[in-house]
């Protein structure tokens, strides 16, 4: 089933098509490191740019597409995956079938459980420079160039993001520590 594209995006088919074929690795790798799960990527992907044609964007109002489309699929995953898990949803992929206690990544599965679920309590800024920086392997400029910020806001954000996710991580272990 092929869609159109409405008229009122200012945008034509084929430059749709172009800005989707440009970026969709970008959107789906950003929204899969924050939510963990194949299934919650492509649908941020796919809400994203269903988004963006309702909202009738044209291609001269993103500016700088790759950090607005960055931004907003760090920001659609942080909302699934806190959907998620408010919903106590249990995940349908394979790997949740398996025994934990026979698992030999259990305890790498917990440690990634605990750092996605401390990574959607972080500021969204926080959240998307520490995945671009660590994730991705961009360093401060390119982070700055991407999000069109200066380079030393760059490095205050990250130092501040990765504070706030050792003090989440420390929180979640003295709890468990407790049980």
């Amino acid at each position: 089933m092929t869609t159109a594209v409405p008229k009122h995006t200012g945008m034509n088919e084929q430059e749709f098509e172009e800005l989707f074929r440009k970026y969709r690795q970008l959107v789906y790798r950003a929204a899969y490191t924050v939510t963990g799960r194949r299934q919650d990527a492509e649908d941020a992907l796919q809400t994203l740019f269903l988004r963006l044609l309702d909202q009738g964007f044209s291609l001269e109002f993103i500016r700088n597409p790759e950090g607005d489309l960055y931004r907003t699929a760090v920001n659609e995953a942080r909302q699934m995956f806190r959907a998620r898990k408010r919903r106590n949803h249990a995940d349908d992929d394979v790997e949740a079938l398996q025994d934990p206690e026979t698992d030999r990544n259990a305890g790498h599965n917990h440690m990634q459980q605990r750092l996605l679920e401390a990574m959607a309590q972080l500021e969204p800024a926080h959240a998307e420079m520490l995945v671009l920086c660590y994730e991705h392997g961009y360093s401060d400029a390119q982070i700055a160039d991407m999000l069109v910020r200066t380079r030393g806001a760059v490095a205050v954000t990250l130092h501040r993001g990765r504070a706030r996710l050792k003090e989440l991580m420390c929180d979640e272990s003295k709890e468990v520590d407790k049980q």
